[in-house]
């Protein structure tokens, strides 16, 4: 999913210009990417159309997120203090800590990894449209491009 989540980044915009489901589909097939990739990319970008503009207003940001107990035995813990770090840099919003949390718990078990929740963290703020600090973004993006750009 790392890949067609660049892919995305790269050429569009933002999630508003991206082709919709089977378009997108077939564009990512013809693009070379396996379909098993294309079924997971096309599930997160439905949650978060479905989803739209995350409600931020329904969370308290001055409130300690606890997780639960399955949370902690799915969510390895450097996954969890990147939530928390993208939170108290104000990159991630509440809701959308929450999103990306959901959406890792879908997944199975051997791709909850610290990168794939930077890509999942990654895609919520381009779907946002989150302009992010340089450093914050550059550590971000180096999952999909193997390097920081930073110097």
């Amino acid at each position: 999913m790392i890949h067609i989540v660049a892919f995305l980044i790269e050429n569009f915009s933002d999630i508003a210009a991206c082709p919709q489901g089977q378009d997108l589909g077939e564009m990512l097939e013809n693009a070379g990417f396996a379909d098993e990739e294309i079924g997971k990319a096309l599930m997160v970008l439905e949650l978060l159309d479905e989803q739209g503009d995350i409600d931020t207003a329904a969370f308290d940001s001055t409130a300690m997120r606890v997780y639960h107990d399955d949370e902690c035995e799915v969510l390895p813990a450097e996954v969890r203090s990147l939530l928390y770090f993208l939170e108290k840099q104000q990159a991630l919003k509440p809701a959308e800590r929450e999103f990306v949390i959901h959406a890792l718990m879908h997944l199975p078990f051997d791709e909850i990894t610290l990168e794939n929740a930077k890509v999942l963290a990654l895609l919520v703020l381009w779907a946002q449209r989150t302009e992010l600090p340089t450093l914050i973004g550059d550590d971000l993006m180096s999952v999909l491009h193997g390097k920081g750009t930073m110097h």
